[in-house]
């Protein structure tokens, strides 16, 4: 017999006890009811209707006091209300015998009705023959001793109507005494019946329990043992039911597992340990967290960092990080399963080791098993300390290398402009164009020297943007300013699409608007007369995002990823550009906290977005 047969017996009984058990308490519910309706039928009519002849009895006799006061005509009025409703009553208990003697009551009560009856008519003169005696009329006067007559009568029939009161009322009390004592024994037999069959209950309940969860209770007791350690046990089989299954597969589970822990047992442990050491190993802090962002191990680089490991692990991330973007990259890692790593210099961490500050760039990737459940991530924090010397360096040698050249570079163009005005006519024209060429080479490499020693103090952080509320409008006029002529001269049209509601950005307004300047000459060399140049604003959440849009060559798709970086230039592109204007650009707009994009085709032109913050969020 298997489980779910076990459970349908068991609840079957239960239900059946329950049938029963209903069964027989409506069964003497609706006796009890039975016994109230009979209580009432019989007996609380006729109580009822003795009081209502009693009262009516009374109201008839102080009819007769009015008749002696002279108010026949009121007298005679009650008497006849009175006399139907006695006899109303009086058919009703006539209908309503049920107890023994009752009969006997309402014979008398008919005797000395009519006796009464013919004794108040010759009271009144006849009832319906009465006239009151202002009016005039003639009749029989009546008299204190006709009313004396009456009252005998009239006891009796009180007599009467108490009798049949009693008598129903003692008859009520009766059976009311009857039925309690009834209902108190039927109350203890069902209680009696509900607490045998509640024991039974249990105790079959409890029987049923041991035949099903006992069996679980060994199996659990056997897998904790072998979850401790003990390979060796075994879950006995008692029955051949679902239990008797799961015990029979634990034991197969059981020895499978025997089986491969003494055939992998070392390569597990050897795999184990050799990743561990790797992890170890490395020069590079690593924190490796689980699913829900909680530190699982830590390497040496890294407890130099953040602390013993004993004190760190199975703590959240948030609250061993030393920066902020630290476990904001776990919980993005962890949220979208992919990597995060920031390649830009604002996601790169300075933190101090050992008294000394060390830069590291973030990277964080999700951990997943052979079937893609996410595990955890891993966190590495790369050591970029020797790039960003080298940086530093190559920063300060440009800076220093630009400075030094500006002087003889200054002194070369003087001389060459000097030549050309001075020795106007004196030169051949091949001597005017070479010096003409000496000319425009000396502002190129002018160019390239303030470029350079602009990128230097952006980089080394000398050149921080002075942010304050700006117009986007005002922006975009000051940009094209000055390019307005260059535009006209090579025949392109430039538009611009700004509505009028477009919020107020955070900005260094030079900065903003070399960037702009920047992009406008990049689109100026790369389109081709007759071109368009579109500049457009629109606002995106918390941002303004800001386009320059042309028509001209396109970039290959193999140098956008590069298109920023230093000295980037795309081939067959035209001369008088070093490829410094982008990553100027690029970094100005970083540090503003708005990021640069480009998209572009082949022979369909270029597009270059970058954003700002709204200048609304700042004043909040």
């Amino acid at each position: 017999m298997n489980i779910r047969t076990k459970l349908f017996l068991g609840y079957l009984v239960f239900t059946a006890t329950l049938v029963l058990l209903g069964g027989w308490s409506a069964w003497h519910l609706h006796e009890m009811g039975g016994v109230s309706r009979n209580i009432i039928a019989n007996n609380y009519d006729s109580v009822v209707v003795a009081q209502e002849m009693r009262d009516s009895l009374e109201r008839q006799s102080s009819a007769a006091l009015f008749a002696l006061l002279g108010q026949r005509k009121r007298a005679n009025a009650q008497l006849r209300e009175q006399r139907r409703r006695f006899d109303d009553a009086f058919q009703r208990a006539e209908h309503n015998i049920t107890e023994p003697g009752e009969g006997d009551i309402i014979e008398a009560i008919r005797r000395d009705r009519q006796e009464y009856y013919e004794e108040v008519d010759a009271f009144f003169g006849g009832v319906g023959n009465v006239r009151d005696a202002s009016s005039g009329a003639q009749g029989r006067p009546e008299t204190g001793d006709q009313f004396l007559r009456l009252e005998p009568i009239i006891n009796r029939l009180r007599a009467d109507c108490d009798n049949l009161l009693q008598i129903n009322q003692h008859a009520m009390a009766a059976k009311s005494e009857r039925a309690a004592g009834v209902a108190q024994q039927w109350f203890l037999t069902t209680l009696g019946i509900a607490g045998f069959l509640v024991v039974a209950g249990l105790a079959f309940a409890v029987f049923l329990a041991n035949r099903i969860v006992g069996p679980l209770w060994e199996l659990t007791d056997t897998a904790a043992r072998i979850a401790a350690g003990d390979l060796e046990a075994k879950a006995r089989v008692r029955s051949d039911d679902e239990v008797g299954t799961l015990a029979a597969g634990f034991n197969a589970m059981a020895e499978r597992i025997r089986q491969l822990r003494r055939s992998d047992q070392g390569k597990v442990v050897v795999a184990q340990h050799t990743t561990e050491a790797a992890i170890d190993s490395l020069y590079d802090p690593v924190i490796i967290t689980d699913a829900d962002g909680a530190v699982q191990k830590l390497n040496p680089a890294a407890e130099e960092l953040f602390g013993a490991s004993e004190n760190i692990i199975g703590r959240p991330v948030a609250e061993i990080a030393r920066d902020s973007r630290i476990p904001v990259a776990v919980a993005e890692a962890l949220s979208s399963q992919r990597p995060v790593a920031g390649e830009e210099a604002s996601s790169v961490l300075p933190l101090d080791v050992a008294g000394a500050e060390r830069a590291y760039r973030l990277r964080t990737t999700p951990m997943r098993d052979e079937e893609g459940k996410l595990l955890g991530a891993v966190t590495l924090l790369e050591d970029i300390t020797h790039l960003r010397e080298i940086d530093r360096l190559k920063s300060e040698f440009i800076a220093t290398a630009s400075h030094e050249l500006r002087t003889p570079l200054t002194s070369v163009q003087m001389g060459v402009h000097l030549l050309l005005e001075r020795a106007a006519g004196e030169l051949s024209p091949k001597q005017e164009e070479v010096l003409q060429a000496c000319k425009d080479d000396c502002h190129r490499l002018e160019q390239l020297m303030r470029d350079l020693m602009d990128l230097s103090r952006i980089e080394a952080g000398k050149d921080v943007p002075q942010l304050a509320p700006v117009r986007v409008p005002d922006l975009v006029a000051a940009g094209l300013e000055s390019l307005w002529p260059q535009i006209e001269a090579k025949g392109l049209t430039c538009t611009t699409e700004l509505p009028n509601d477009l919020p107020e950005v955070m900005a260094d307004r030079g900065q903003i608007e070399r960037v702009l300047m920047n992009l406008v000459r990049n689109s100026l060399r790369h389109t081709d007369p007759g071109g368009q140049i579109r500049v457009s604003g629109a606002r995106r959440r918390e941002q303004v995002a800001i386009s320059v849009r042309d028509t001209g060559h396109g970039i290959p798709s193999e140098y956008l990823p590069h298109i920023f970086e230093k000295f980037v230039r795309v081939p067959d592109a035209p001369s008088g550009d070093a490829g410094l204007g982008l990553a100027i650009s690029k970094r100005i707009i970083e540090a503003h906290g708005g990021k640069i994009v480009v998209h572009s085709e082949v022979g369909r032109g270029t597009t270059f977005t970058f954003t700002l913050p709204l200048a609304e969020l700042a004043r909040v």
